[in-house]
């Protein structure tokens, strides 16, 4: 069975899965080059990565089976929000007192909106569908954080898990735990999204004068360089955990639904009376950070005992809060956690994999034990390039270039002269991180180059650039690595580094001793692994830096003209596109 999946809000894509395998996924940021391409609004719908996922597969409505699209359907979603708001929620009165808010937006609480929401979403996508001649596939809706959770647990490989998803909210709620028992997903629990920890940090990520929804990982960051301690008593007037349950004690003060905007945030700042005033930036955010980490731990340790007793289990991870890094260490860290996986598009990005994933496991549940490798593979699910394609770019751009049989070994000799080196080569990487096929590679041993390179990108960060290590070598790179492994080939997860890691690649590791590395196997990128090799054999190193290809405030790099021109933005010295190694100006 073949089936298409649509996601259609902030970071929309489409995927195409075929027997429990992911065939393509691509965000449409990464084709329409808007940054968090939002399908609802002016961005327009994911026509682009629509067409790109059937063009891949070679799909159409001869060959697609359904369309699975991850929406709640309004009527399910309408009677979960009048149960909620009239028989689970704490306090009725600041509920009630939101709907007549002027600055209310979408949330699961406003009357008939969710309603007329989904409906609305549903029409469009079915529009959309219209277009390719596929509006007379048969449909399946599969709710937001339920698409979270199918995402990460059918990719796992695992048979047995426990899966939790957090974001700021999706669908009305901003977590849910549970159980994946052979092939069979069945929540436990939920959260709603008026008591989001994903928005709490949003709110803070705002307060401290960044974007919400895209500079999060800034403020991780940063929270290293500061003391969580000066805050402590500040935030827990703010956000706290009674039990196992979260509770966004600033949005009840103020009577407002915590929803990410800009309206709202104001009344939460002035909620605060200045508590921090005499915090500096730093000390904040490490407030926020230690806050979400513990909140995180207490929840999955909570639901962990409650499901698996002392039996150690593996879990799952999925939605925008486990884009943290450091959170999901935290996770592996609990008693009784074996191991941990992350979805590589872990963020919203991922719900039309999981959608997919989830419909056909519906369909087809006895499937899931007659698949042999379920396990994701890898992530190189997006569009590839033929040298003649990239030939004719080249040629059109006026850049000097020649044509290299051995492109990697060229390139780890000039990764060991300390040459900065972007890397375009095959299918681009499906999630918010560049695995070596979309990215700027560059030695170890500097760490001045999160300053001047992120400068020549126009970037503003606080962590320093992750490492691509061959796996061969990571366990004296980092420790307590052997059961996370596989969320390391993503870069989903940060370790505590060796010292050997602190001294010889001192440029990849952050003021805490610790990366968020990405672990490279011949199996898993050949070429990649190419150069890694070609690198350690001349400089002893089995590490490199690798940042994504990319300048601030833009997707990551698609095509060979967006390679071309991000190269000629950043005033890099040399591009490796495909088999071709592009020289700039002054080299």
């Amino acid at each position: 069975m073949r089936i298409l999946g649509i996601y259609d809000d902030h970071n929309c894509g489409c995927a195409i899965v075929e027997h429990g395998i992911i065939l393509a996924a691509i965000e449409e940021e990464r084709l329409s080059r808007i940054k968090f391409h939002n399908g609802t609004t002016e961005d327009g719908p994911p026509v682009r990565s629509l067409q790109k996922v059937l063009e891949i597969t070679g799909s159409d409505a001869r060959n697609l089976d359904r369309v699975a699209v991850a929406i709640e359907p309004p009527s399910a979603l309408q009677r979960e929000v009048w149960r909620d708001l009239f028989l689970k929620q704490r306090i009725p009165r600041w509920i009630l007192y939101s709907f007549f808010s002027k600055s209310i937006r979408w949330d699961r609480y406003f009357l008939l909106y969710p309603l007329w929401y989904n409906w609305i979403r549903i029409q469009k996508v079915r529009h959309l569908l219209r277009q390719f001649g596929l509006g007379r596939l048969p449909m399946d809706f599969v709710d937001h954080h339920t698409a979270h959770a199918a995402s990460a647990y059918y990719t796992s490989g695992l048979e047995n898990a426990m899966v939790v998803t957090l974001d700021g909210q999706g669908d009305g709620l901003c977590g849910t735990v549970s159980t994946g028992s052979q092939g069979a997903l069945q929540r436990v629990d939920a959260v709603s999204s008026y008591q989001s920890v994903g928005l709490f940090y949003n709110f803070i990520t705002w307060m401290l004068g960044f974007k919400p929804n895209r500079h999060e990982g800034k403020i991780t960051g940063l929270a290293a360089y500061g003391d969580p301690g000066r805050t402590l008593e500040a935030y827990q007037e703010l956000f706290s955990m009674e039990g196992p349950e979260f509770r966004y004690k600033l949005a009840e003060k103020v009577f407002q639904h915590a929803y990410p905007h800009r309206s709202n945030y104001p009344k939460f700042l002035d909620a605060t009376h200045g508590i921090f005033e005499s915090c500096t930036p730093e000390d904040i955010a490490a407030g926020v950070q230690d806050l979400s980490e513990k909140c995180v731990q207490t929840y999955v340790a909570h639901h962990l005992r409650n499901q698996y007793g002392d039996k150690e289990t593996d879990v799952c991870l999925a939605g925008g809060v486990f884009a943290n890094v450091k959170i999901n260490q935290r996770v592996a860290e609990i008693p009784g956690v074996r191991s941990v996986y992350i979805f590589p598009a872990m963020g919203d990005g991922g719900l039309c994999a999981g959608a997919a994933l989830k419909s056909y496991y519906d369909h087809c549940p006895d499937e899931y034990s007659r698949i042999p490798e379920r396990r994701i593979p890898h992530v190189y699910l997006g569009p590839e390039y033929s040298e003649r394609d990239m030939e004719a770019c080249l040629k059109a751009s006026a850049l000097r270039f020649e044509y290299i049989e051995d492109i990697e070994d060229r390139i780890g000799q000039l990764l060991a002269d300390g040459h900065v080196v972007a890397r375009f080569n095959g299918r681009m990487e499906y999630g918010p991180r560049a695995l070596g096929n979309r990215s700027i590679l560059y030695q170890p041993t500097d760490p001045t180059v999160n300053d001047w390179l992120n400068k020549k990108l126009k970037r503003t960060e606080f962590m320093p650039f992750a490492p691509s290590t061959l796996m061969e070598e990571d366990e004296s790179l980092y420790h307590r690595v052997q059961a996370n492994r596989f969320p390391a080939e993503f870069m989903t997860i940060t370790f505590d580094c060796t010292e050997k890691m602190q001294k010889s690649a001192p440029a990849t590791v952050h003021v805490d001793a610790t990366a968020r590395p990405q672990l490279v196997t011949e199996k898993i990128n050949a070429s990649y692994t190419r150069i890694l090799r070609a690198y350690r054999k001349r400089s002893g190193l089995a590490t490199v830096i690798n940042t994504s290809f990319n300048m601030h405030e833009e997707p990551i790099v698609c095509t060979p003209d967006d390679a071309i021109r991000a190269f000629k933005l950043g005033h890099l010295e040399f591009l490796a596109l495909g088999r071709f190694l592009v020289f700039s100006a002054g080299t």
